[in-house]
Parts: structure tokens; sequence; C-alpha cells
């Protein structure tokens, strides 16, 4: 049996001013039903595909499977497509999907479980974009961490808003990848929600986002 999956903030889109919709199996909201022209942007992106792949021999085995640009520990490469891979821990590699099929697509398709000495796992957390001019100053109101000089490859784990945060500084555009815990995530969503409207943004839908990508770069 199958269940229907909701994104940790769901509750945060009125149905009136948002489509409403699936992605990936997660119930989501895809855009706004009146567009903006809001510098700075907020952004739900907690539908989108996460694998967790831990093992010994999990750096060779993603390089079996097509991605040979293993980060190091605490890194982030970006592949192709938009996908990220991330090595969390020393023997374990967060894959997150992009909009773009590339050559990571099939790993998300594999079972849960074991897969020969690799286990594949389901890694559920709640993610968010801010984006826009004054998204530096948005950053710093919430976090004394010194965001502007970090390197995009750096899987940075500080706290944001008083929640334990993994931020992540994505360019082309310029912007800043935020995941949390789903206990956190309402709260954490609703304080960037209001820092980013107080600075003339708008919240945003994760096709909004996807446009909002192209449209930026």
């Amino acid at each position: 049996m199958s269940f229907e999956r909701y994104s940790p903030v769901i509750a945060a889109f009125d149905p009136g001013a948002y489509e409403i919709g699936i992605e990936s199996g997660m119930r989501t909201a895809l855009r706004a039903k009146h567009a903006s022209s809001k510098p700075n942007i907020l952004a739900d992106l907690s539908a989108l595909r996460r694998r967790l792949f831990v093992g010994r021999s999990v750096a060779s085995w993603l390089s079996a499977q097509g991605l040979d640009c293993t980060p190091g520990l605490l890194e982030v490469v970006e592949l192709e497509g938009g996908a990220v891979l991330a090595r969390v821990h020393g023997d374990q590699y967060l894959l997150i999907d992009g909009f773009t099929p590339g050559p990571a697509a099939s790993l998300f398709e594999l079972d849960e479980g074991r897969h020969g000495e690799i286990l594949v796992l389901p890694y559920e957390v709640a993610e968010f974009a801010c984006g826009g001019p004054d998204v530096g100053a948005l950053m710093a109101e919430l976090c004394p961490a010194p965001f502007d000089s970090a390197p995009a490859t750096l899987w940075n784990a500080t706290r944001l808003g008083h929640c334990e945060v993994v931020i992540r500084r994505a360019e082309h555009p310029l912007h800043y990848r935020i995941t949390c815990s789903v206990a956190d995530a309402r709260f954490l969503f609703g304080v960037l929600g209001e820092v980013s409207r107080a600075r003339d943004g708008a919240v945003i839908g994760l096709d909004d986002y996807r446009e909002w990508l192209a449209r930026e770069r």
C-alpha cells in the first residue's frame, strides 16, 4: 500500500494562492497563481528526491554507477542536470536530485535496502532555497557564519534561526540551499518567510524556483 507524502511546510501555502500538486510522490506547492516581481525569493524544495548510500566501498560503487566524481568529507559536487552529491560522513554519500535528467537519475529508482555491500536509504528532510539581491543580508540576520566567503563545495553544518541546519551556497545564480529536520521545518520556514517578506521577497513554489534558476542564470 502506498501513502501520499506531504511537504513538511505544505500548510504554509494557501491553495487559493498556489497551485498544489505532486512532485516525486510528495504533495507540495508547485507555483504561485499570480506571478511575483519581487526580487528576493524563498522556495520549498523538500519534494526533491534524495538517497543516502552507505558502505565501506561506496565511493568505488558510485564510480561504477557513473558518478566518478566523489567529493571529500563534508564537500559537495554538482552533477550534470543539477543533482548534487555530498559526502556527509566517512562512508556515507547523499544524492539530491536536480531538475534535468542526468547520470544520477537511475540511482533514485533503486529499491531501498541492501545492494551487495551498499545500503540504500531514504533521507527525509526539509529543504528550502533563499535567493535574490538581499540574500546575504537575510542570511546574516539569522546566522553570524560568513556565508559569503564559504566555498560553494562546503556541506556547512551550522545554526540558522535557532535551528540545526546544513547550508550550501549555490551559484549561477547565487543563492542558498538550507536543509533542516522535518521537526524544525515549519518553524524555520516561517522565520525565513517573515524575514524574506520584510526584505521585499516572495514565497514561491517548486516550479517557480525552477523557472527562477533558468531566468537568473
